[in-house]
């Protein structure tokens, strides 16, 4: 089955334009978050605190949300956590606070467990197995494709104003609800099978001397990077295999990280970039559908549990990141490719054997 009749399936389109909306909106805000956040009085480790906060509330609530996505519907958790996005760019839009800052970006962790684990769960009962691969490779275009385009104008919204920027993501996240509540309907679930990074715009912005606008430029390429290799890993998935992705995703990214110690201007910024962008995109639909078939008992659980990993990876990694960061800059990044190339080695050796 191709992406365009997998596109084509009932439901799928309202669902991924919930997730590309919600994509958008963070997507405008992301360049700017850390000037905002430095702005307010933030040093680097609490940088990197405002981006854990987001996977701490991810982490803690993403397997609750998913089970409470599959008792009240997965349109219902979507629509309210669509309004929630809403209300969170209003906080950060009004708000010369640091710690209402924190409580904002908690917030919109949290919402985004409730989205991604719906979609997901949504996608999954959407689509039949042999079509998982490909559908979970729309998902994570879908996404990418928000990146593309919320960045760039996040970064030139700023040039306005930075509230701007904030308020233009709230009405996209309205419009979304709108769309959503009138194309969305609730597919019959399926029974389970077997019976979720601003330490480098901090980066770029010191060493580099990158204005939000270039910041957001690179988030731009990041997202195009990941449409691209995403729309072509959907079509690998059933060829060469799960497994044997996410063991090659996990050592590109490692590599992509270490490469970034040596960036000095835009191209040996944007090339490691790419190399560890292409590895994320590699493993994230890779690892999507893996689960999919695998899980047991309560998907909605499971898929909510897999989310609160991402989350605690991305509550970690930034934490670690920002230590590093206050360091040295290039400890931020040997950091995590040590971190990612030794978990390479131990999946390929020790876990890769339960999976099969």
């Amino acid at each position: 089955m191709s992406f365009r009749q997998t596109l084509s399936i009932k439901g799928m389109k309202p669902v991924l334009f919930s997730l590309f909306m919600a994509s958008l909106g963070f997507g405008i805000i992301l360049p700017i978050l850390p000037f905002y956040a430095l702005s307010l009085g933030a040093e680097p480790f609490q940088l990197g605190m405002l981006t854990a906060t987001f996977a701490l509330m991810s982490l803690i609530f993403a397997p609750f949300l998913g089970r409470l996505a599959e008792k009240k519907g997965r349109k219902n958790v979507i629509l309210i956590c669509m309004a929630g996005y809403a209300l969170s760019y209003l906080l950060f839009a009004f708000t010369n606070s640091l710690a209402m800052a924190f409580v904002a970006r908690g917030l919109q962790g949290f919402f985004t467990a409730g989205i991604m684990t719906a979609c997901v769960s949504l996608i999954t009962d959407m689509s039949s197995e042999s079509q998982r691969g490909k559908a979970m490779g729309l998902f994570g275009m879908t996404f990418s494709l928000g990146f593309i385009m919320g960045p760039a104008i996040g970064g030139f919204a700023a040039a306005i104003s930075v509230q701007t920027a904030f308020l233009l993501a709230a009405v996209l996240s309205i419009i979304g609800i709108a769309y959503v509540h009138s194309r969305l309907k609730e597919p019959p679930m399926k029974d389970a099978d077997l019976g979720r990074s601003e330490a480098s715009p901090r980066f770029s912005s010191e060493r580099l001397s990158f204005t939000s606008a270039e910041v957001g430029l690179i988030f731009t390429f990041i997202g195009s990077v990941i449409m691209i290799v995403q729309y072509i890993g959907g079509s690998l998935v059933n060829k060469v295999g799960e497994i044997r992705l996410i063991r090659l995703g996990l050592a590109l990214s490692g590599l992509g990280f270490f490469l970034l110690v040596f960036a000095s201007n835009w191209i040996s910024l944007l090339v490691p970039v790419a190399i560890f962008v292409t590895g994320n995109a590699i493993v994230f639909p890779s690892a999507n559908s893996l689960l999919s078939k695998k899980a047991t008992g309560d998907r909605g659980a499971v898929l909510g549990l897999a989310t609160s990993f991402r989350s605690f990876g991305q509550f970690v990694g930034p934490l670690l990141a920002g230590f590093l960061y206050g360091i040295n800059h290039s400890y931020a990044f040997l950091g995590l490719a040590v971190v990612i190339l030794v978990y390479f080695v131990v999946f390929s050796i020790i876990s890769m054997k339960k999976l099969k």
